[in-house]
């Protein structure tokens, strides 16, 4: 078994999707495979990224069973769990631990919000009772309608309910003010591609980021040579992938991340609805941006 260690660039892994929107399972198994030897720190199934919310728990499960084994503890895979539903979270996280995985990954409920300190305090602790898998508050109040307080984050560290947090937005006020309540105690990761060398700057963990899915080698760099002292070229790392972060967020997220991963030789499919595909227009911005970060752009073979 691997040693835990939630520190470094983890991938927040796109579902790969065949033809009609079906699982595929084996593409899913060559991503784990292109991460892990890109060098990445850890895996993040069933986020944003993999479109959790457009798929049934049966389907969750399928992906989170293919990533772990796939995966044989060459990294740790933390799993995503998030739902409006308590009762649907407690279900996810139960599979997650069925599944193999190193710990788990929820939101705050959303639609029908917990607002406060006190209710998402609340919230994550029965959360954190479920499961004895260590438990990341996952701070995406762009997507959720809810920014978990400071010190509800802080209050759940000290009592050792959660073992980490990622904090998705572009805020680098709440950014410090989190590391500075709770970066003592858990991992702080940002999930703002372009804040990994910031957020490691200030005493964060790390970076849980799209664009490593494009380059994990050079996102992953970016921690590696952080962690050697290397600052200087931790920032040229950084800066060099801004156009691929650009990249990425084209249409409707993760479409432009799709298709950025078809252009470097990764296809993982197409987006469910409703979301929908890139114009052509977009399209070609995204392989304009790939060529501006430097990164190679090609097809595997019987792609169109």
């Amino acid at each position: 078994m691997i040693i835990l260690n939630f520190r470094g660039i983890w991938s927040p892994m796109p579902t790969p999707f065949g033809a009609r929107s079906e699982l595929d399972l084996d593409r899913s198994r060559e991503l784990v495979d292109y991460l892990v030897d890109g060098g990445v720190d850890g895996l993040f199934p069933l986020g944003t990224t993999g479109e959790f919310a457009l798929m049934s728990r049966e389907e969750r499960r399928k992906i989170v069973d293919t990533v772990v084994d796939q995966t044989n503890d060459r990294v740790p895979v933390l799993c995503g769990v998030s739902d409006p539903s308590l009762a649907n979270v407690r279900a996810f996280a139960l599979d997650a631990k069925d599944s193999g995985c190193d710990g788990v990954v929820a939101t705050p409920p959303y639609y029908f919000k917990a607002t406060g300190a006190e209710e998402c305090y609340s919230y994550f602790k029965t959360v954190a009772e479920s499961t004895d898998l260590p438990l990341f508050v996952y701070n995406i109040p762009e997507w959720t309608g809810t920014l978990v307080p400071v010190e509800a984050v802080a209050r759940l560290a000290d009592e050792d309910l959660i073992a980490g947090m990622k904090y998705t937005e572009y805020n680098l006020l709440n950014l410090l003010m989190y590391i500075r309540a709770a970066g003592e105690r858990i991992p702080i990761f940002t999930g703002s591609d372009a804040m990994a060398y910031t957020n490691l700057e200030f005493g964060g963990a790390g970076a849980v980021v799209a664009v490593s899915n494009v380059a994990p080698r050079e996102t992953s760099s970016i921690f590696d040579l952080h962690s050697r002292g290397d600052h200087q070229g931790a920032r040229q790392a950084q800066m060099k992938l801004l156009p691929a972060i650009e990249a990425i967020g084209m249409g409707s997220f993760p479409s432009g991340l799709k298709e950025a991963m078809k252009l470097v030789g990764m296809p993982v499919g197409g987006v469910r609805e409703p979301l929908g595909p890139l114009s052509e227009e977009q399209r070609m911005a995204v392989k304009r941006l790939l060529a501006e970060a430097g990164l190679q752009t090609l097809k595997k073979e019987g792609e169109s």
